[in-house]
């Protein structure tokens, strides 16, 4: 009889009875009984039944050969104090595992199967895109929000910690990014190429409006809140998950929020007053000016942006700004306002220099 309370993450993935138990269900009662009269190895037990699952997938004819042999591959690339403590399964480290499966032959498998060409494309569509080449990836590694220029003129505020990855060029049909974190949108108009976040199994569609998102790893709900314009949000179809919101789409308007949950996959929406998700200034200003000075209004746009804006404070002691701006990307923003002020701008990094010949 085995020593239950002394065994580790290892020897539970070594254990061919439990293998048994997490993939077949047999014995279940008594597997049930062992984990009631252990509490202490409840941890390393769902460390290991996740593990156990990650490897074998929708794989059912795979070998317990072939399952022990990835295993064993898996536990040599994991430190043995990341399989101790910390439930690391939710981490980076389960998403290595994932990886070392594909570099394994996980799609040579599924190949082999012609009813699991659907599962290969569905697992396919959920590799990170920072995983796959061509791919551009800004992370937010500051303590402040960081601005992202993507190569249509949107602008993204990322908060801290936020990823975004999008490609350096966008196909002419279409805009793709995909976000992990917190970060408010403002899309360029272009109903043309309409513009795709994928942000934790939610896909949100736009044509140029402004929004917030906010798709923590660790969150079981990505939310989504509209301040301009009109998005249209569906949930990244999933098989095996529920068919009925399954490819469900949702339209939203301004002051409209969704909650997606990541599990079940369904989409609970609410009108708020105000479509403040993140905290952010940029979600409630609404940039309206009334012959308010220059040099106020760069103050502002650099708080909203976290960007720094150089100009010749002389210059522009003379210039107002008298109108109202919508949901325009910075760089548009500038361009209107520069445009009213006879002025011009370069664009260095996250500094932006102006040049004026002042007001009358």
């Amino acid at each position: 009889m085995n020593n239950y309370s002394h065994f580790q993450v290892k020897d539970w993935l070594d254990d061919p009875a439990f293998q048994r138990w997490v993939y077949h269900g047999e014995q279940d009662a008594f597997w049930q009984e062992i984990i009631q009269n252990h509490p202490g190895q409840q941890a390393n037990i769902e460390q290991a039944r996740e593990l156990l699952l990650a490897v074998r997938g929708e794989l059912d004819v795979l070998p317990d050969s072939e399952v022990k042999l990835r295993v064993s591959e898996i536990l040599n690339a994991i430190p043995d104090e990341k399989l101790r403590g910390l439930p690391w399964w939710r981490s980076d480290w389960l998403k290595m595992a994932a990886m070392l499966l594909l570099a394994l032959g996980i799609v040579t498998a599924l190949f082999r199967e012609k009813e699991s060409l659907q599962s290969l494309q569905t697992f396919v569509a959920g590799l990170r895109d920072e995983d796959k080449p061509g791919l551009l990836e800004i992370h937010n590694q500051t303590n402040t929000i960081q601005l992202v220029n993507l190569p249509d003129g949107s602008s993204v505020i990322l908060k801290k910690h936020a990823r975004i990855s999008y490609p350096q060029a966008f196909a002419a049909d279409r805009r793709e990014v995909t976000l992990r974190g917190e970060a408010f949108f403002e899309v360029v108009k272009n109903p043309e190429q309409p513009f795709f976040v994928f942000a934790g199994s939610l896909v949100t569609k736009v044509k140029g409006t402004s929004f917030s998102i906010k798709a923590n790893d660790d969150d079981e709900d990505v939310e989504l809140v509209v301040k301009t314009g009109v998005v249209e949000v569906s949930a990244l179809e999933e098989e095996g998950k529920n068919e009925a919101s399954a490819g469900k789409k949702l339209i939203l308007k301004p002051n409209e929020q969704v909650t997606f949950n990541r599990k079940s996959l369904n989409m609970i929406t609410k009108t708020v007053q105000k479509p403040v998700l993140l905290n952010l200034p940029a979600e409630s200003q609404n940039f309206e000016f009334k012959r308010t000075p220059l040099a106020e209004v760069f103050a502002e746009l650099e708080k909203i942006y976290g960007i720094r804006i150089q100009f010749d404070a002389h210059a522009i002691a003379h210039c107002t700004l008298t109108a109202k701006l919508g949901d325009e990307p910075v760089h548009e923003k500038l361009d209107l306002i520069c445009a009213v002020v006879n002025a011009r701008y370069e664009t260095r990094g996250s500094t932006v220099a102006i040049a004026s010949e002042g007001c009358e």
